[in-house]
């Protein structure tokens, strides 16, 4: 799965790959991991290129179909977010798509290869309840509650999430407040400087520029604590895409947002696990920071087969510690992520209006209810 999650394939890989698939392989094993990790059309594409006579027919036929249901429903997603990208142009707002069928088209240069669930647009909070609206006209329904004009200067909601009324689309909106894993809001002005325009699929949307792209899926990732393969293929991948990332201004700007550390070892983990090549002064910055090759290292060794497996809640605390710049700052960053309630706990814990506030103190008791105090034990980890 490793060795074939990725567009670019060297013939040191190739041979690799020759070597495990005589030695044989568990084909249902795989085809199940890549499914997990959101990777099968990628890992389909390399296995049903230059090894298909080595491929069983069953599970030749099973990855073509996983392709090809993959590009119809990612052409019809993008269809999707071109549609609602122009009708909020049109309403004088800026929202900006991300992952999805972008990154798709962006990273990996065809729109079968990434698999994706929903529709993330980037606004600024201040515009959120007139999205709202106009996603409520156009047939969505919010996931999370009535969404009221207050929303805009008094947030009350850590998700805004809705889903077409024939749940065929999940589209989620982002703003500086969602966007909680950086340690500081995002200035949404600065990214609207570098926003640049892309055409797609016979329509035209904005789109962040690389390096803020970049950035973005570090965090992501990070926040997941990179659990899935996909994410750290879409590193991978963007990285090597055209037109290239300028890595000064990438660094650079990582720095002003608080994030020097989650974008290096994005990088980190995508040389360690998918070879991705970057020049010698980008290698230099990321492995000048021991932290991040600890870090990088302890997610490769708990890397599994099963996507998601879940770490319990001091380690996940540690780790968000240990992903800022300093253990202060980290340490902040965490106490905040784990006093600030989501929506799964108001789910979880309904409280009467006048008492809301207390789940900032009862998140931290829901977080070792739903994730544990330790590790549990895995027999399918590499």
């Amino acid at each position: 799965m490793l060795a074939c999650a990725r567009t670019r394939m060297s013939v040191e890989v190739a041979a690799c790959v020759r070597t495990l698939i005589s030695g044989g392989v568990d084909w249902q094993a795989l085809i199940d991991a890549a499914a997990a990790h959101c990777v099968t059309p990628l890992v389909g594409r390399q296995l049903l290129g230059e090894f298909a006579n080595d491929l069983p027919a069953e599970f030749r036929a099973l990855f073509r179909v996983a392709y090809e249901r993959t590009v119809r429903g990612n052409l019809l997603m993008a269809a999707e977010m071109l549609r609602l990208s122009g009708r909020f142009r049109a309403e004088g707002m800026i929202a900006v798509p991300y992952k999805g069928p972008l990154l798709a088209a962006q990273a990996y240069g065809d729109f079968g290869l990434r698999q994706f669930v929903d529709l993330d647009f980037a606004i600024r909070q201040r515009d959120l309840p007139r999205a709202t609206a106009l996603l409520i006209a156009d047939g969505y329904k919010a996931v999370f509650g009535t969404i009221t004009p207050e929303e805009a200067i008094h947030p009350s909601h850590s998700e805004y999430q809705f889903v077409k009324a024939d749940r065929s689309v999940v589209v989620e909106m982002q703003t500086e407040v969602t966007l909680r894993y950086f340690p500081r809001k995002l200035d949404f002005d600065a990214l609207e400087k570098r926003l640049t325009s892309i055409s797609l699929a016979g329509g035209e949307t904005f789109s962040f520029s690389p390096e803020d792209t970049l950035i973005l899926l570090a965090v992501h990732g990070a926040k997941h604590f990179w659990e899935r393969l996909l994410w750290i293929a879409d590193i991978s991948e963007l990285m090597q895409a055209a037109p290239g990332i300028h890595w000064a201004e990438a660094f650079s700007l990582a720095k002003e947002m608080g994030v020097s550390r989650p974008l290096s070892l994005a990088l980190y983990l995508a040389h360690r696990m998918l070879e991705a090549p970057f020049p010698d002064e980008v290698r230099e910055q990321v492995f000048r920071d021991r932290a991040v090759k600890t870090m990088g290292d302890e997610i490769c060794e708990r890397f599994s087969l099963r996507a998601l497996a879940e770490l319990p809640v001091f380690s996940r605390f540690r780790f968000r510690v240990a992903s800022r710049d300093n253990f202060f700052s980290g340490l902040r960053f965490a106490m905040r992520l784990a006093t600030s309630p989501t929506e799964p706990d108001r789910a979880d814990v309904r409280l009467p209006e006048g008492m809301a506030g207390m789940h900032r103190w009862l998140r931290p008791v829901l977080l070792m209810k739903r994730y544990g105090i330790r590790r549990p034990k895995s027999n399918d980890r590499r």
